[in-house]
């Protein structure tokens, strides 16, 4: 019994300190953000990424529907693939042109205080927002597709009906764009529906151009 009580509270202290070194990592990576005022750049490439990741997904779901194509494994192939290497071509641009744009202030801001900065506090927040920023980049396209692609995987396992499944899709998709107008429209102080509606209304028409060229062709 005594082992038990001794084993239960050795995890429990365990637990404690897990927690406890997760939000000072947080609060560190917070920390270094706000001192380069990254949060704007990182909402600006979580917001046009995911945008352009269901924007892909949504194009090869109709495009394919329209097309004829009922087989949920082809959409998916095709259009988590895309996502994911708008993902990875994302991440080594955002890579590149961050890692560039903070070296170029690093050495003005080096410049003006006639001091080598490299090792210091503002050195690693400026590295943490390199990374930071190409790992939204990456992330944000891919995540946005697998959402607007939940419906199919259901289809794919004949949980739903294929045109069930492709209508729950565009819907998904499109309430999720209105999501990310909304968002805009809370950070920025203005009128969250209307921000919401601009981004919906952007979603649709650009869909809709989309799959009149590729129905062209």
């Amino acid at each position: 019994m005594k082992n038990e009580l001794g084993n239960t509270s050795s995890l429990s202290k365990k637990v404690t300190n897990l927690v406890k070194t997760i939000y000072e990592k947080v609060e560190t990576l917070q920390d270094y953000l706000s001192a380069t005022e990254a949060m704007g750049i990182l909402r600006r490439y979580m917001v046009m990424n995911s945008f352009d990741g269901a924007l892909t997904m949504l194009g090869f779901i109709t495009g394919s529907y329209a097309a004829g194509g009922r087989d949920p494994r082809i959409i998916l192939s095709a259009g988590i693939s895309a996502s994911l290497a708008m993902g990875l071509s994302g991440f080594i641009g955002a890579l590149i042109t961050e890692k560039a744009e903070r070296e170029k202030k690093m050495k003005e801001l080096e410049r003006v205080l006639f001091a080598n900065l490299k090792g210091s506090y503002i050195d690693k927040a400026a590295k943490v927002t390199v990374i930071s920023a190409a790992i939204v980049d990456a992330l944000a396209p891919a995540i946005a597709a697998l959402i607007s692609a939940l419906p199919l995987v259901f289809a794919l396992y004949g949980l739903v009906s294929f045109d069930l499944a492709v209508t729950s899709s565009i819907l998904l998709t499109l309430g999720f764009i209105f999501m990310l107008g909304f968002y805009l429209g809370k950070v920025s102080g203005g009128q969250p529906w209307k921000y919401g509606l601009y981004m919906l209304a952007a979603g649709f028409l650009l869909s809709l151009i989309s799959n009149s060229i590729g129905l062209m062709r």
